[in-house]
């Protein structure tokens, strides 16, 4: 990976926002996936990006230092303060209104499981993209971690219209004229921090369930331990 993207990658600062009620609006990361800057350092094409949903906005700071023309757009400005200098627009992800412009490449991280329409969504985006889809969406299959009582951390978020299988979101794609050029499980990483999210109140409980998590890391790097609970799915598609 490059040195701009560890650069980024370790960007956590805060975010603010604008007239738009915050308390509305789904929540976002404040850190960044290293997979999603690797599908736009492997899939992204020369021209044009629009961000859609850019949350705190700092894929596009990324996209940004790669030469590329971008437009961000979110329901409200809540980007981080670094990014505040990109071009932006408020604008409703499921009523897409850039009329007579095209992207080269969209964005769409985190997005169409708010949307109360997908399809339309992905029709929508297709007669502004050129060429490539970025997308990644949460993971219905919670049937492993619900064998031990436990689910997706993304069912917290009451905000969500829904999740996807993998073959749900092929289905979807191929329905509204894309073709699959990658698809990759994102590993819920958080699985190690399942005992500290479990510890009861109290000093003692807390230090057991941090050393357990240490030990489930050292487990997980010894090759003793195999997490393979699929929090998301990172997709890249293009229209046909």
């Amino acid at each position: 990976m490059s040195s701009r993207t560890e650069s980024i990658e370790n960007s956590t600062d805060g975010v603010d926002g604008n007239s738009h009620s915050l308390k509305t609006l789904s929540l976002f990361s404040a850190g960044i996936s290293k997979g999603k800057l690797n599908l736009i350092n492997d899939y992204l094409l020369p021209g044009s990006v629009l961000d859609i949903g850019c949350g705190n906005g700092i894929y596009g700071l990324y996209v940004k230092s790669l030469d590329r023309e971008l437009l961000q757009i979110d329901l409200a400005d809540r980007r981080d303060a670094r990014a505040k200098h990109l071009s932006f627009a408020v604008m409703d992800a499921q009523n897409l209104c850039i009329a007579g412009d095209s992207f080269s490449n969209v964005l769409a991280f985190d997005i169409m499981e708010h949307l109360e329409e997908d399809e339309k969504f992905l029709q929508d985006v297709r007669s502004i993209c050129d060429n490539r889809l970025f997308l990644s969406v949460p993971n219905s299959d919670d049937e492993q971690i619900a064998s031990i009582g436990l689910t997706h951390i993304h069912h917290k978020d009451k905000t969500h219209k829904r999740e996807y299988s993998r073959q749900q979101l092929e289905g979807l794609l191929a329905r509204n004229g894309y073709r699959i050029l990658c698809i990759k499980p994102n590993i819920a990483k958080g699985i190690t921090r399942f005992p500290s999210i479990l510890a009861k109140r109290s000093r003692i409980s807390r230090l057991a369930a941090r050393f357990v998590s240490f030990q489930c890391k050292v487990f997980l790097e010894m090759g003793l331990f195999e997490n393979s609970i699929i929090g998301d799915w990172y997709c890249v598609a293009e229209k046909y």
